[in-house]
């Protein structure tokens, strides 16, 4: 098997690569060739030419047009978003496609942090002057001149606004902690515990411009961010304040941009992407004294190129082994590609098996995990999610979260996979302490394909006063059978798992004494129904309790009401 390489690998694992394919590689990085394929002709020809089933690229344009011609195998992308890759055809031609999830969000968010600290402290201009025939030096008050031209300002105790606080933004954040900023976010869809951790306001766009003394851009390029700052933001900003982007120029009103910095209206600007790229002598930003221009190489590190070459190196090998890679875009594709997925396992055989082959369910719980993240239903790292999955021969298995980390932090890949007898199938990390009472509950109930396990406020509540869900509300009854209280066991234990088992019966949901609740369904979102379901109850039971007596619904009512339960559940309806 041939493969044609057009992007820049390090040295490393280029020669994996040429180990793995027995030196079948034509290498032309577009870095050395100085050429990007945009024309979809150019590269059948140039593939076709080579023979390559193999094609890993970073920038070149790889259409329908381009993927239909040829009989490729693999196709790489060493991106974080292969969308230069056409995925639809890849996958209706059965073409698994790689890509490289996390490759330069450390170089960003460091050269972010190192363009922040040259606006503060001047270092654009001071190197200028340094290095100019105009720097002279012949009476100390020419140095006590420049000592004052060169004065900055510290980071410490200034306003850092972000707009998107995603992978990128985060870790920015993450960085900057340790000046003692304070950081005001923009980004409507917000992790409310990674604001928590680093103690960030949430605000609008226009409050973010005005107020901030340093603003930074790391939103993705999208129709609801295009545009996002224009000329009225730009006039918001303080005279003293910083402009920084290293996400896409399209976020932004160039134009309005430029005439603001130019008038200096604002104190200066580190601009690494642009409308027109790539940067040439002719960029007009390059005019002005008060910006730092770099061309788009944000990601641009040796370990960027190192990291997204193994990824590729590593996805191949993990597909010629027979196996699925963690960073494939469409997993889908190879069940039928390898051969050993279709062959029955016997008892005792290691299942050849990764995370990614359940990227869809994955999703699902790290989508769930974010939803009560923002609802404020879990924090830190306590509380749980769980779902049975099923292995290619057929056999039951469970996706669990991990332990220990904290859930802003938390990505598809570290979840673990695990069998009957809570033996790790894959994954790297420790499954939840909590994983007999996740894999109990699933074994003794076929109907439950899903468990969350929460530290929900007002379910708290009533598991420490041992009280269970009356029948008080009567639209919750038909949808979760009732909310017994299980009695108290050890965190982690399979006591505890063994007395929830119990405590929940035939019913959807159960308070565990002095631990939250237990909360379950036919899939994961109807799960989380019951969790909003069982929390919702759970309030308004406490808060009826504040007021004295309370009167539960009439036993006729209350029969009916669970009568209409097992109906729903039988019919497989409840959610």
């Amino acid at each position: 098997m041939k493969a044609f390489v057009t992007a820049p690998f390090s040295s490393e694992a280029l020669n994996e690569l040429k180990n793995i394919l027995n030196d079948e590689v034509v290498y032309e990085s577009w870095l050395n060739t100085n050429k990007v394929y945009f024309d979809a002709e150019e590269l059948v020809e140039r593939i076709k030419k080579i023979g390559a089933e193999v094609y890993i690229c970073e920038g070149d344009n790889v259409k329908k047009d381009v993927i239909e011609n040829l009989n490729l195998k693999i196709i790489g992308s060493t991106r974080g978003d292969p969308n230069n890759i056409d995925i639809e055809t890849a996958t209706s031609k059965q073409i698994p496609v790689l890509f490289a999830p996390n490759r330069n969000t450390t170089a960003v968010a460091e050269l972010t942090i190192t363009l922040m600290l040259a606006l503060s402290r001047k270092l654009h201009k001071v190197i200028k002057i340094i290095n100019s025939d105009k720097f002279q030096v012949e009476e100390f008050s020419d140095y006590t001149k420049y000592y004052k031209m060169f004065k900055g300002h510290e980071l410490n105790g200034k306003d850092i606004g972000i707009i998107g606080l995603g992978r990128i933004g985060f870790e920015v954040a993450k960085r900057l902690k340790p000046f003692e900023v304070n950081f005001l976010i923009y980004d409507p869809y917000v992790s409310q515990q990674k604001l928590k951790y680093i103690d960030g306001k949430q605000v609008d766009v226009d409050t973010l411009m005005r107020e901030s003394d340093i603003v930074s851009i790391h939103c993705a390029p999208t129709d609801e961010t295009d545009g996002l700052v224009g000329k009225k933001q730009f006039e918001l900003m303080k005279p003293t304040a910083f402009f920084i982007n290293l996400g896409r120029a399209s976020v932004t009103d160039e134009y309005a941009l430029f005439d603001i910095l130019k008038e200096g209206k604002i104190a200066g600007a580190a601009l690494d992407v642009f409308n027109m790229e790539p940067v040439d002598q002719d960029n007009e930003f390059l005019e002005l004294e008060n910006v730092i221009v770099t061309p788009h190489l944000g990601g641009d590190t040796y370990e960027t190129n190192h990291k997204h070459g193994m990824m590729m190196v590593n996805g191949i090998k993990s597909i010629l082994n027979h196996k699925i890679p963690d960073n494939i875009m469409n997993p889908e594709v190879l069940p039928g590609f390898v051969p050993e997925h279709e062959k029955p396992i016997q008892s005792g055989e290691e299942i050849p098996i990764t995370l990614s082959y359940f990227r869809k369910e994955s999703k699902e719980i790290i989508d769930i995990c974010n939803r009560m993240l923002d609802d404020g239903l879990i924090i830190g790292t306590a509380g749980n999610v769980s779902m049975r999955v099923n292995l290619p021969n057929g056999a039951d298995a469970f996706l669990l979260t991990p332990s220990t980390v904290r859930y802003e932090n938390m990505t598809q890949e570290d979840l673990v996979l695990v069998d009957h007898n809570i033996k790790v199938i894959a994954g790297t990390r420790n499954p939840t302490s909590e994983k007999h009472l996740h894999v109990n509950v699933m074994l003794a109930r076929d109907d439950i394909n899903a468990v969350i396990h929460s530290h929900a406020e007002y379910s708290t509540i009533l598991s420490i006063a041992r009280m269970p869900l009356g029948p008080i509300v009567d639209e919750i009854i038909p949808f979760i059978g009732g909310c017994e209280i299980a009695e108290y066991g050890m965190a982690g234990s399979e006591d505890i798992a063994n007395k929830v088992v119990h405590a929940l019966g035939n019913n959807y949901a159960v308070f565990v004494a002095n631990h939250g609740n237990v909360c379950c369904g036919s899939n994961m979102k109807h799960a989380f129904t019951v969790l909003q379901q069982v929390e919702h109850a759970a309030k308004i039971q406490y808060r009826a309790s504040l007021l004295g007596t309370m009167y539960a619904l009439p036993e006729e009512a209350e029969a009916d009401e669970k009568e209409m339960f097992e109906i729903m559940r039988e019919l497989g309806n409840i959610d």
